[in-house]
């Protein structure tokens, strides 16, 4: 790999770095006390000031190690967590996300640096910039009884948690050096969980001691996800002045299951206890640790922290089992998007060999056909798999989005979020992500009050936006909602009126709510910085049929307003049922398809356009597809063949000429110019390598529910 290519490197990672500390800045202000936190941004910053230093940003490196002096003030104690400082940090936050999309510092640089060290020069004049409260670094102080210290480890490149045993002799004169040990163990903290224990075996008398001298040395169990690298950093100026040994000890045997040591074999290996010791110890029937200190031959904080040893390879062990399929590895998107493309170029060359070996009536052929369709089902969902994403990495800037619109509003509102776990295709959630803003803008600014006025309406002082997703069969469901006025109906009314795109007669709140996904459709007094112009919420229904989804909104006055996005999982390969109308192939979506009947014409009530049966005692309309698309009647010789299927929650039938069967379908977009037929989502390749269109089933019933005719162009082109 080249230098342009780490460069690549560092930019994703610095990325994912900057949203991790953006999540963490959000938490902070909801927690100031927590030097966890703290630790947590400052870590991410040395590593973005080291690494942006080593790959020319030399700037941005300048400019995140002052915001990093700040936040190890913070550590220290010095500077206290308040909302300015949180602000301020999330401003410095933008400051490094543009040296990295332009190579170039952002236009309040100069400002928030002013603002830097403004707080430095406070700190040098003896006053505490004001603070919600102090946050202290984590620490531990080494004594004669064992330490325990806790914290955050970074993840290296396996994300595993190792346990590693440190022994730590530092020479007698260490103190002199200027060195304090009690800031090692707060570093090591830092990287997780340890227990370290004293040997004051070195320590003399009272009347003999040098105060300036140190007798003491450790033996430190530390639990941790870092390399062992960060692991020397932390006696890396100690190192010319102390025996320093870095042990990795084993959590799981060769075959990867957790092995946990003795307490025995434990002791052996931390020189407590000589071999001949624990063999007779090993003889009484007593449990070992026990037993040992009766001996005298071991003292009880010996054994606890062997103890504690053990306690911490069980945890390492389990944590190893659970987590060792779990391992990372970055990929560019590009890749993937060319072995999605493969992928789906396979599925077509395998359904047209199945035919082939279906024409050609060779049995052999015809197996091989099958096992190969097999094959092809797993990579497909295995290469799927691998696009599928969190949304949690969509939801995630979304707190920030909130603060920042509750602020410049005047408002305050909290954001829950709820199933972020939830997976889709990686390109659908980077298509949601303008949707989801433009909803989440309206929401803050026509549907949450002022405080003021949700005090006197007796509601909280906060309003609260919710962000609920869920995966449903084939489709993901994530639903917007607010508490607060809801939708002003008699103003969209009005304004629709107006606009000559309702009637003015028209009552029901169904047909009046959608008229805010209209182009250009606002009810709004006045512009602001946030809406108000009419633009957004016809993007959001624009770039939903995009994806093939759909939305709904629900409203109650004074209560709040809901909507509701629904989403195919992913775009590229799907399960079809593949039907004949006229001439022409098409494609029905498996997931909404419920079965497929024959029914006697005598049995069809009504023209062929307009019948309805009456299906083991369910009424269902007909959509007869031939008449849709502008052809002519066929001979049905006394029998219609039915595709029953799910349309916007009513259940249809689709008069079709034949049912061919289920077929997984690669979906290839049209071209600007085809998507103006809204009936038809697309189009693929057939193993005889005749093309199908695939049906908009939404679309489609909603043009005949309207009375509409169908786009010619579905039957022609």
């Amino acid at each position: 790999m080249n230098f342009d290519d780490n460069k690549e490197l560092f930019v994703e990672e610095a990325r994912d770095l900057l949203a991790k500390m953006e999540s963490a800045l959000l938490s902070l202000e909801k927690d100031p006390g927590s030097g966890e936190l703290i630790n947590e941004v400052f870590r991410a910053l040395h590593t973005i000031k080291g690494s942006g230093a080593m790959f020319g940003f030399d700037g941005m490196s300048a400019f995140a190690h002052g915001f990093e002096n700040m936040f190890d003030d913070m550590r220290k104690g010095l500077v206290g967590v308040s909302r300015d400082i949180i602000g301020l940090s999330l401003r410095s936050l933008d400051c490094l996300s543009a040296w990295l999309d332009s190579g170039e510092a952002h236009k309040d640089q100069a400002a928030i640096e002013r603002e830097l060290e403004a707080i430095k020069a406070t700190l040098r004049s003896g006053s505490s910039p004001a603070a919600t409260k102090p946050a202290a670094e984590p620490a531990a102080e080494p004594a004669v009884a064992p330490t325990v210290g806790r914290g955050r480890a970074d993840v290296d490149s396996d994300g595993l948690t190792n346990l590693y045993r440190i022994r730590f002799k530092p020479n007698r004169d260490l103190l002199t050096r200027g060195v304090k040990v009690e800031n090692l163990f707060g570093d090591l903290a830092e990287l997780g969980q340890y227990y370290a224990y004293a040997d004051v075996d070195a320590v003399p008398c009272l009347d003999a001691i040098d105060p300036t001298s140190l007798y003491l040395s450790w033996i430190i169990d530390l639990s941790t996800a870092a390399p062992v690298e960060d692991i020397r950093s932390v006696f890396i100026f100690v190192e010319d002045y102390a025996e320093i040994g870095i042990e990795r000890l084993e959590v799981v045997d060769q075959t990867g299951k957790p092995s946990v040591p003795r307490i025995g074999e434990i002791l052996a290996n931390r020189g407590a206890l000589a071999p001949d010791d624990i063999d007779a110890i090993h003889r009484k029937q007593k449990p070992f640790g026990e037993l040992a200190v009766e001996s005298g031959k071991l003292s009880k904080p010996a054994l606890e922290a062997a103890l504690a040893e053990q306690r911490m390879a069980k945890a390492a062990a389990g944590e190893r089992e659970s987590r060792k399929e779990s391992s990372n590895i970055r990929v560019r998107k590009e890749k993937l998007d060319y072995l999605i493309d493969a992928v789906g170029e396979l599925v077509i060359l395998e359904a047209r060999l199945r035919q082939e070996a279906r024409v050609a009536g060779a049995t052999a052929f015809e197996s091989i056909a099958e096992n190969l369709g097999r094959l092809t089902s797993d990579l497909r969902d295995a290469t799927m798999n691998i696009r599928m994403v969190p949304l949690e990495e969509s939801f995630s800037g979304f707190h920030r989005l909130v603060r920042d619109l509750a602020s410049q509003l005047g408002k305050e509102i909290d954001l829950v979020i709820s199933g972020a776990n939830t997976e889709m295709d990686k390109n659908i959630i980077e298509a949601l992500k303008d949707p989801l803003v433009h909803i989440i803008r309206n929401s803050a600014d026509h549907g949450i009050e002022a405080p003021e006025l949700r005090a006197k309406l007796g509601k909280s002082r906060a309003g609260t936006i919710r962000i609920e997703a869920r995966q449903q069969g084939s489709k993901v469901e994530i639903a917007i909602s607010d508490d607060g006025a809801g939708l002003d109906l008699e103003r969209i009314k009005a304004k629709g009126v107006e606009r000559g795109l309702i009637d003015a007669t028209e009552k029901d709140p169904k047909r009046i709510m959608p008229l805010i996904f209209e182009p250009s459709f606002s009810t709004a007094a006045r512009t602001t910085g946030v809406s108000g112009r009419g633009v957004g919420m016809d993007v959001v229904k624009s770039n939903l049929e995009r994806l093939r989804g759909e939305i709904a909104i629900s409203s109650e006055s004074g209560l709040g307003t809901r909507i509701l996005l629904s989403i195919p999982l992913t775009l590229v390969i799907v399960d079809g049922l593949l039907v004949r109308v006229g001439d022409v192939m098409y494609v029905l979506a498996l997931n909404q398809v419920e079965e497929c009947v024959d029914v006697a014409c005598s049995e069809v009530l009504g023209d062929g356009r307009r019948g309805i049966i009456n299906l083991r005692g369910k009424t269902i309309p007909i959509i007869d597809l031939r008449d849709a698309f502008g052809l002519d009647a066929a001979d049905d010789a006394g029998l219609q063949r039915l595709v029953i299927v799910d349309a916007e929650g009513m259940t249809v039938g689709f008069r079709v000429d034949g049912v061919i069967g289920k077929q997984q379908v690669v979906i290839k977009p049209f071209t600007m110019g085809l998507r103006q037929v809204p009936t038809i989502a697309g189009a693929t390749i057939l193993g005889d390598g005749s093309v199908a269109f695939i049906l908009n089933i939404r679309e489609l019933f909603k043009s005949q529910r309207q009375s509409e005719p169908l786009a010619r162009e579905g039957a022609t082109t």
